[in-house]
């Protein structure tokens, strides 16, 4: 069972914590905010890795210390996870060889002309070659996605277009029908599985720039690939 649905739970309780929805609140505003979130992630991770299976010390095997080191490390360990390795966002990885790898991939998608092109670009990183792997190695492939629905003012959104989605529910359902859509703008993208339903991280009312009473909010989902 992998740990990635439940270290989405966590994420979305820690980003749902106060002082986290007013950093997001002000980012998704002002700056493309994938980076941050893969790093926020990333700590996350590295913090509770106990949690999810992923603890232990690489020095734990005699046969994985470097011979000129007598007394094991206490503070390298077993499980790599970094941010920003092997061209995925988060990289976790069994040093000894054991476990397979995980590639976590991060994508914010916002209700403006873009959004379809940043479905299929979460359907294509699901299965786009990963540096030193080899084609028959198993790697967990999995997609953590921040849905963005918004209003600015009209003579504060600058050369923002939005999509044609008339309410938030139809942002969503947008969304879903792409992860899986044949239509010629997925042409060639694998098909995706939604794991967990967008879940609601913070309402955007009374963020900078946003016309109140429109449903804006921040949302996050879970997708795999089919099968």
């Amino acid at each position: 069972m992998s740990f990635v649905p439940r270290f989405t739970e966590l994420l979305l309780t820690h980003l749902q914590q106060e002082e986290r929805q007013r950093i997001l609140k002000s980012i998704v505003v002002s700056v493309a905010p994938e980076l941050w979130l893969s790093l926020e992630s990333a700590a996350l991770l590295d913090i509770n890795r106990e949690h999810f299976g992923l603890g232990g010390q690489l020095d734990e095997r005699d046969d994985y210390r470097p011979s000129h080191i007598s007394v094991p490390r206490c503070n390298v360990p077993r499980w790599l996870i970094a941010a920003e390795r092997r061209k995925v966002d988060i990289w976790v990885e069994d040093s000894y060889g054991e476990e397979a790898s995980t590639a976590i991939e991060f994508k914010v998608v916002h209700n403006n002309k873009n959004a379809h092109s940043k479905i299929r670009e979460i359907r294509n990183d699901l299965v786009k070659q990963i540096p030193r792997t080899t084609p028959d190695e198993h790697v967990e492939r999995w997609g953590i996605v921040l849905l963005t629905y918004s209003q600015f003012y009209g003579d504060q959104k600058g050369g923002y277009t939005y999509g044609n989605f008339t309410s938030c529910e139809a942002f969503h359902q947008a969304f879903k029908h792409g992860l899986s859509s044949g239509e010629e703008r997925y042409k060639g993208a694998p098909e995706l599985e939604l794991v967990m339903e967008p879940t609601q991280v913070a309402d955007l009312e009374g963020a900078h720039y946003i016309e109140p009473g429109k449903e804006a909010g921040v949302y996050l989902a879970l997708v795999r690939c089919k099968g």
